[in-house]
């Protein structure tokens, strides 16, 4: 049945806490008292607690340790428990209250109008004999009362602890999205995102041009008239990208075959601009329709230089370094963000995408550093800790011993073996699961067992018929008061909490 918890802070009133039991929509609220300060300890405030409840149609249970709202709870009814959990797992019984109703029989002094009155005889004192009998009794029943509810107790117990260990069967699989009882778990996948920056120098060469390549031209009149040639004039080799230039200007003399000779440079640099005789035969411009152009010797002096440029090896070998680089950096922090108990499959985290990739220089440009900046994503399988939590209580619990409950420590889990593969996406291996289980103990029939007895044979009964660690400790009000109290709520029960 769904339970609603309202804690309850040092600082609540009655009017605070009625106000957390109006939030409540189930037909259960557990009050818990907070572990430091007291609130809420008189009875009145229980009464108003406990007939609110029953206005919204709810239970009311308490969790507390403060053993005035203990001792209140018990008298009205109200069920008690020493923790969270026993309350959730616990069935409250609704308590069998009696509604006693008293009779009142109406006196009524008539007298028969017919009959004579009756003169009531003088009053007489009593003996001095009897005066001291009925002081007697008096002093003897107020001494009675008060040994009967004078005298209180507390009764230290601590209960049996036993450890409770199991070993499980584990079998993990990527299909499978849930814990199953039978000891099947998912594998999940932790992805990261790194990012880093490796340079190395070159190993390659790459041929850059450096000198210009000189030498001369002769321009021959394809017309009747002189034909004037600026300075700068470019010249060509069709189907080819060199080109080169006058260094000055000169005149054709008019007439048919007349010729010049004028100097020329190529327009880029490098070796490749060096030609044999013969080669340019072209002349850009509106010129190119009344001059033709020759090279009569070889056009050289064109050199080039060698520099470092990075080759498809360096490239190759800078990511793979790189990527080991960032594999370390995604390992370390994949272990930074599991959790207790998580349990790593793979040692190395897999590549599972490359982001971004970009080398500086881009192509085979000469340089003297390649760098290389990458934005990766690496994944690991892992087992979740919360998932073997979930596993191992599920077993631990369908094998608990009657009488017993768990303790509030955290379940410890160990790996027998390390998992082994079983095909192709199931990995097996056994695990070991222990926790902490204390006795249950029934205190009303406790207080029960020991009402009127001498403190030796209370703690000797409650030693024979409860599962303790130790001997019961039993501190009575006032200390010299011989048995313990007739009356059970003066009797205080405390469940010492094991560390």
């Amino acid at each position: 049945m769904k339970t609603q918890i309202l804690q309850l802070e040092p600082h609540d009133d009655i009017i605070s806490a009625r106000d957390k039991m109006g939030w409540s929509q189930t037909s259960r609220i557990l009050l818990a008292w907070p572990e430091r300060g007291r609130v809420l300890t008189r009875r009145l405030d229980l009464e108003l607690l406990l007939r609110h409840s029953q206005i919204l149609g709810a239970q009311l249970a308490l969790v507390t340790h403060d053993p005035d709202v203990r001792y209140h709870a018990r008298r009205l009814g109200i069920h008690v428990f020493k923790n969270v959990h026993r309350a959730q797992n616990t069935r409250w019984k609704r308590p069998n209250r009696r509604k006693i109703g008293r009779l009142r029989e109406p006196v009524q002094a008539r007298e028969s109008l017919a009959a004579p009155r009756v003169r009531s005889a003088p009053f007489t004192a009593l003996s001095t004999p009897a005066r001291l009998g009925f002081f007697s009794v008096g002093v003897f029943a107020l001494l009675s009362i008060t040994a009967v509810l004078f005298p209180s107790a507390n009764i230290s117990l601590n209960p049996e602890t036993r450890t409770q260990t199991i070993t499980v069967p584990v079998q993990a699989s990527a299909a499978v999205e849930r814990v199953n009882l039978s000891g099947l778990i998912p594998i999940r996948t932790v992805t990261v995102v790194v990012e880093g920056r490796e340079s190395l120098v070159p190993t390659g060469n790459v041929e850059i041009p450096d000198q210009r390549a000189t030498g001369e031209v002769r321009f021959a009149n394809l017309t009747d008239r002189e034909i004037t040639i600026p300075a700068n004039t470019v010249v060509s080799t069709p189907g080819s990208s060199l080109r080169f230039a006058t260094g000055r200007g000169g005149r054709v003399p008019a007439g048919a075959g007349e010729t010049i000779e004028l100097p020329v440079t190529a327009l880029a640099p490098g070796s490749r601009s060096n030609l044999p005789a013969g080669r340019v035969n072209a002349v850009e411009g509106l010129l190119g329709l009344s001059l033709s152009v020759t090279n009569p010797r070889a056009i050289r002096g064109g050199t080039d230089h060698t520099a470092l440029s990075p080759s498809s090896l360096d490239r190759t070998r800078l990511a793979n370094q790189l990527l080991t680089t960032l594999q370390e950096s995604a390992r370390l922090e994949i272990q930074s963000v599991l959790e207790t108990n998580d349990l790593l499959l793979t040692p190395a985290p897999a590549l599972a995408e490359t982001i971004e990739e970009i080398y500086d220089p881009a192509g085979d440009q000469p340089t003297n550093r390649l760098t290389l900046t990458m934005r990766v994503a690496f994944e690991a399988r892992i087992i979740s800790g919360e998932d073997l939590q979930e596993l191992a209580e599920a077993a631990l619990d369908a094998n608990m011993p009657a009488g017993y409950s768990p303790g509030p420590s955290t379940i410890i889990i160990e790996h027998k073996n390390h998992p082994t593969s079983q095909g192709e996406s199931t990995i097996s291996w056994e695990m070991t699961a222990s926790r902490v289980l204390h006795a249950q103990l029934a205190e009303p029939q406790a207080v029960s067992a020991v009402l009127g007895l001498p403190p030796a044979q209370a703690a000797q009964r409650l030693a024979t018929g409860l599962p303790l660690a130790s001997p019961p400790h039993i501190d009575l009000v006032p200390s010299w008061w011989p048995r313990l109290p007739l009356l059970p709520f003066r009797i205080n029960i405390i469940v010492v909490e094991p560390n």
